[in-house]
């Protein structure tokens, strides 16, 4: 008759769970790090205006994914050292909004990188590599296979992960139709309201945003999933 080794099966969960945190916390340091100095090259080495680039949803998103890793870095070490998950919904929808946020610059430079938009993304130099490409995908794959599910969300929750994407939308749309700034400070074709129809700019906010909610969707699902995998096969330690 088999028993289960209960005391080896919980000695192999720690050793797991110790992993996974370790590495979680570390990975989203290198995160933090690299988003911040991707900043601050752009500052110090291009001489960019800070204000200026506040015009781009990559430079903020870059800011606030940096700022959310670092968090996560705390929190995964005071997890590591309790044997703990902080499943408050709140930092939950912190991270969904961090990597919804990541997900969709990364699909822009991808969608921008076709030959029939007007919109080239800079993916050769240090800060263009870091923000576009780096960032993006490292909190991603952070954020599906780490961060503790809170469940299967209701409709209306993944509009959570859509609130930066959803600020910068409003804020840039109002800065922008208005003429507070002009037209030929346009960080997107989108948002050149003077050279593009009013149809031509809604219709691809209302694309970005849907696959904005489509993605904290997505990303919600895949957490569900594929977070479990630090633990597979937990229970097949079984003694004779």
């Amino acid at each position: 008759m088999k028993s289960v080794d209960y005391d080896h099966i919980f000695e192999e969960f720690k050793r797991r769970y110790r992993i996974k945190k370790t590495w979680n916390a570390y990975f989203n340091l290198f995160i933090s790090l690299c988003g911040s100095s991707s900043v601050l090259y752009s500052i110090v080495i291009f001489k960019s205006n800070l204000l200026d680039r506040l015009r781009y949803m990559t430079f903020n998103g870059t800011i606030f994914t940096s700022l959310v890793s670092f968090v996560t870095f705390v929190v995964s070490l005071l997890e590591l050292s309790k044997y703990t998950e902080v499943t408050k919904r709140s930092v939950y929808f912190l991270r969904l909004s961090s990597a919804c946020t990541e997900f969709v610059i990364f699909a822009v430079v991808l969608i921008g990188l076709l030959p029939i938009l007007p919109d080239k993304p800079d993916i050769i130099t240090y800060p263009g590599v870091m923000m576009h490409l780096v960032v993006p995908i490292c909190t991603l794959t952070s954020f599906i296979f780490n961060d503790a599910p809170i469940g299967k969300l209701k409709p209306y929750e993944p509009l959570y992960g859509t609130s930066l994407v959803t600020i910068y939308a409003i804020v840039s749309t109002i800065i922008f139709a208005t003429g507070i700034l002009p037209s030929s400070m346009a960080p997107y074709s989108f948002l050149d309201f003077e050279h593009h129809s009013i149809f031509f700019s809604l219709s691809c906010l209302a694309v970005i945003y849907a696959i904005g909610y489509s993605i904290s969707l997505l990303l919600s699902v895949l957490n569900r999933k594929l977070s479990w995998l630090w633990f597979k096969n937990l229970t097949n330690r079984i003694k004779q």
